[in-house]
């Protein structure tokens, strides 16, 4: 049975053992194996801060396992305090399987009952063409992109894209 719900600062290390995974079998984050990673007390101070400025940390379970994450941030400039964007993550066995519907589709109604919030932003790398695709059939448009920003493990380049939902 998958679930979502709000993340608790027990859940940081799961979140980061899953942010580890992806980076050693994926080229969709930005660290590399060899960059230094995020410790869990680390990822826990980043839950509390998302709290109290009006982002969200959600996770995703099935069977009492942690699978999948998604982390939503609004910036503290005011200028800019109608939008926010979002991070996530799923495990490498669980992708295609909802995961990441599941926890967009939370994210959207939940931005929706925000004061203020407008609009959703996101960057995906190129490469990764089954989140483009998902993004793309929950509504989000692209807006842009930055050609050749990333450089990937097998020295190719993917495009950094920057895509947004209007709510």
């Amino acid at each position: 049975m998958l679930s979502v719900r709000t993340a608790t600062l027990e859940d940081a290390k799961f979140i980061v053992a899953i942010k580890e995974e992806i980076v050693k079998a994926t080229d969709f984050f930005l660290r590399l194996p060899e960059d230094d990673q995020e410790t869990a007390e680390e990822y826990r101070k980043k839950i509390r801060k998302k709290q109290e400025s009006g982002g969200l940390t959600i996770i995703a379970e099935s069977n009492n396992e942690v699978i999948g994450f998604l982390s939503f941030s609004r910036s503290s400039y005011k200028r800019l305090y109608h939008t926010g964007s979002f991070g996530v993550g799923i495990k490498i066995e669980h992708l295609n399987k909802g995961v990441g519907t599941k926890l967009l589709s939370y994210l959207i109604k939940w931005a929706k009952e925000q004061d203020g919030l407008e609009k959703i932003n996101l960057d995906v790398f190129s490469n990764n063409q089954q989140a483009i695709y998902l993004y793309k059939k929950l509504g989000f448009k692209e807006e842009g992109k930055q050609i050749n920003q990333v450089r990937l493990k097998d020295g190719s380049y993917a495009d950094v894209i920057y895509m947004a939902l209007a709510l």
